[in-house]
């Protein structure tokens, strides 16, 4: 029985609990304007109602991978981790750090401020992102009927939500399945 949902904070966004012992790599579904004490929202796909609230350090790591225009990064994934040393008026209560970002051309870092007069580096890493309906096509062409079926139901899952990619995997499904059909003359 998988418990982990049990657990889950109830908040109006993404916390640091929620990335505290396992990370989310999600993509971006839209950036909207916030509040004044946190003016950026960004809807991850999968997480529906509850934004990620960068801090004005991840804005600034956000804007030095993909440039300042929010829309622009709809689309585009990252990999969000917690960071228990992260402090709030001089007490560790832990935060949100990007971790990973896809469309750059490499891994880079910037200086960050910390505290008054203290900047420590954070890196963000290149993540690269497999296209699961590519992924299947590819294995498709090698795989036993068995093994189709296991990456048919994996690939299923991972497009969810998306009835295009979905029908597309249907196809490409049901034309691999009929080549062993008709491999084994049934």
């Amino acid at each position: 029985m998988d418990i982990s949902n049990t657990v889950v904070p109830r908040s109006d966004q993404i916390n640091f609990e929620d990335v505290q012992s396992v990370s989310i790599t999600a993509v971006i579904k839209s950036v909207r304007a916030g509040s004044k004490d946190q003016p950026v929202f960004i809807d991850l796909e999968g997480y529906e109602g509850r934004p990620y609230k960068p801090s004005k350090s991840m804005r600034r790591v956000l804007i030095g991978g993909w440039g300042s225009d929010g829309h622009s990064w709809v689309g585009k994934s990252l990999t969000l981790v917690g960071d228990p040393g992260v402090k709030f008026g001089g007490v560790a209560v832990g935060g949100i750090k990007v971790k990973a970002m896809s469309h750059i051309d490499a891994d880079f870092s910037l200086m960050l401020t910390v505290s008054r007069g203290k900047r420590v580096e954070h890196r963000v890493e290149k993540l690269n992102i497999v296209d699961p309906l590519a992924w299947f096509c590819e294995q498709a062409i090698t795989a036993d009927s068995e093994k189709l079926e296991r990456f048919y139901q994996k690939t299923k899952t991972a497009l969810a939500g998306s009835a295009d990619k979905l029908k597309k995997l249907d196809e490409a499904y049901s034309s691999r399945k009929s080549e062993f059909q008709n491999k084994n003359g049934e």
